[in-house]
């Protein structure tokens, strides 16, 4: 039996990681892991390994993102100018990343589709959002719809929230690991995007209880279509990702979209 001495040390262990310390990773992400990681090895030390190579899946992502001051001011500037400007610079920030750099190409019609199945939304859960929030001067939302977004990196959320507030909307940006606290919040869709089979890696099956906690009316996955490298097709093994973790009976109905990069498995929920 694990004691809480080996999670206190095991996780200043972590936070005191050069690689990691200035990331600002919430607690409750590196205690979820440790606890996993310390209830499967029988020594601290394993534990601590392979928590440590989940958190590098988990992180990786972030260790190429954008100057956040600088896209600040960047941001602040934009919106003193024009539409097009914020578009511009919006577009710049979408470019950091590979999934949203590639969804440029296909964009609006990404948010179009979206559109076709839930109708104008009011609420929106953006879970796990990355930057992804950045794409809002495309998804054609009504002004007063409430957009919530939630990611681990304090220092990404500020960024939206910032984004949230010059767009004339709440700011409503949150640090939060929605597998460790799924939001409670009602929402019309909650978008899920490229990030379903990442977390399968830092704990199989954990999607199951993510999309059944959500109180949404429409929920909206996209999985990639194929390897970054485009050698391998993983829409069979991206299905079949999305069968395991459904429950039935929590949703009436289920579709595809089909977009060149990606395809979004979508759910509406029974009642």
């Amino acid at each position: 039996m694990k004691t809480g001495m080996d999670m206190d040390a095991l996780l200043a262990k972590i936070q005191s990681s050069k690689k990691y310390q200035d990331l600002g990773i919430p607690e409750e992400t590196l205690r979820d892991l440790l606890e996993q990681e310390l209830a499967r090895h029988s020594k601290p030390a394993e534990a601590l390994k392979s928590a440590r190579a989940k958190l590098h899946n988990i992180m990786a992502p972030y260790l190429g993102d954008p100057d956040y001051d600088r896209a600040t001011v960047e941001l602040r500037q934009a919106f003193t100018q024009s539409e097009d400007a914020v578009q511009a610079t919006c577009t710049e920030i979408l470019r950091q990343h590979d999934s949203t750099r590639e969804r440029l190409a296909y964009l609006e019609d990404f948010y179009a589709g979206i559109r076709s199945v839930c109708g104008q939304p009011q609420v929106v859960l953006d879970l796990a959002c990355g930057l992804n929030p950045f794409a809002l001067p495309w998804m054609d939302l009504p002004a007063d719809c409430q957009f919530y977004a939630y990611d681990i990196h304090p220092a990404r959320v500020a960024l939206i929230n910032e984004f949230l507030r010059l767009s004339g909307r709440e700011a409503l940006a949150e640090v939060r690991d929605v597998l460790v606290r799924p939001p409670e919040v009602e929402a019309d869709a909650a978008f899920l995007f490229k990030e379903a089979h990442r977390m399968e890696k830092r704990q199989k099956g954990c999607n199951r209880g993510l999309w059944a906690a959500l109180k949404v009316k429409y929920l909206f996955v996209s999985l990639p279509n194929r390897s970054l490298d485009g050698r391998r097709d993983l829409r069979e093994r991206m299905r079949a990702l999305v069968e395991a973790n459904l429950n039935p009976q929590d949703w009436a109905e289920r579709g595809e979209l089909d977009f060149p990069g990606e395809t979004i498995y979508w759910m509406r929920k029974d009642g």
